[in-house]
This record gives structure tokens, sequence and C-alpha cells, in this order.
């Protein structure tokens, strides 16, 4: 797997495999971040934490998913 940036040791695979699919390949995560604004961030901030991938996302950057990790 690619390093991620801003990523910390300690979590197992599955976790960073989340975080990762989270950070790169959501279809509602990623635009949140990189529009930083919007009817997708709206939803996401609702409906925090119901999502394994966006739960893992936090866990691993120490941000909710709707914020682009720290550099």
């Amino acid at each position: 797997m690619a390093e991620t940036v801003g990523a910390t040791d300690g979590f197992d695979e599955k976790t960073m495999e989340d975080a990762e699919y989270c950070r790169s390949k959501c279809p509602m995560c990623r635009p949140a971040r990189l529009r930083g604004m919007g009817f997708l961030r709206w939803i996401l901030k609702k409906v925090e934490g119901s999502c394994e991938k966006c739960q893992a996302y936090e866990k691993v950057y120490d941000v909710p998913a709707w914020e682009k990790p720290p550099e």
C-alpha cells in the first residue's frame, strides 16, 4: 500500500485501507474535502460517524472526514 501523508503508525491494516479509501476514492468525502463547503459537506456533518471508512479516516488523520488531513 502506498504511504499516506499525515498517517501515524499503530493502526491495523484494515483501518489504514479504510482511511485511504475515504481520503482518495470516497464519492462523498473526497469532493466535500476538495470544495470545502456545500451540500455534500453538510450531509457528511449530519451523518457523522455512520460510515466505518469515515471513522477510520478520523482515527488516522485526527480530523473529521469532511476536512483535509494535516500536511
